[in-house]
């Protein structure tokens, strides 16, 4: 794995739309927050891409964007393709292709291969947060609970094999008191 590209396991939070690009941009979007004992690691590699884009400037006056997570390591994630996919790969835990028709929604645990590198733009320096794959370990649905060079097997690769949700051995188990299928909970997810 390159050197800045990272591993975390986090948990779905918000309004999501991963699989099926959307609404006024025709994009799919995803917030989660970044682990609280990975939180530090991401603001150093924030504060290398500072450093980096300083030095590109040469003593420049030049304006320091902020990171793209708060404080407390939320991010809202936006993404799009060419072709109505989402941006990089979906996979199961056993690493086979998420089908797009699949509904993720808010509480899925999913563990996600990002890349922090600089970038500069006009007289701005900063960091530039991609997802490069994307990896369901615990699926939640209704009633219950550009990638680079990168393809499905490659991301599957990355990360193994591990126990949880898989596309070929469904285990769906109705959550207490959820929504029935069919219910219309579509105001639930609307992000104002």
């Amino acid at each position: 794995m390159a050197d800045n590209q990272i591993i975390i396991t986090t948990t779905l939070d918000g309004y999501i739309n991963a699989l099926k690009p959307s609404g006024k941009f025709n994009n799919c979007t995803i917030g989660f927050k970044l682990p609280a004992d990975q939180l530090e690691e991401f603001d150093k590699k924030h504060g290398k891409c500072l450093e980096w884009a300083a030095n590109k400037f040469n003593g420049k006056r030049h304006e320091k964007a902020l990171p793209k997570w708060d404080e407390e390591g939320y991010i809202k994630y936006s993404y799009a393709s060419e072709d109505s996919a989402p941006a990089f790969p979906w996979v199961d835990a056993k690493g086979n292709p998420i089908p797009l028709d699949t509904q993720i929604r808010s509480g899925t645990v999913v563990r996600l291969i990002v890349s922090v590198t600089p970038y500069i733009y006009g007289n701005k320096g900063g960091s530039k947060f991609r997802i490069l794959g994307a990896q369901v370990i615990k699926l939640v649905t209704q009633g219950g609970s550009d990638a680079g060079s990168l393809d499905s097997d490659q991301v599957a690769s990355l990360f193994g094999e591990v126990d949880g949700f898989s596309v070929d051995n469904p285990n769906f188990q109705p959550e207490e008191g959820g929504d029935e299928p069919g219910e219309d909970d579509s105001d639930d997810d609307v992000p104002f």
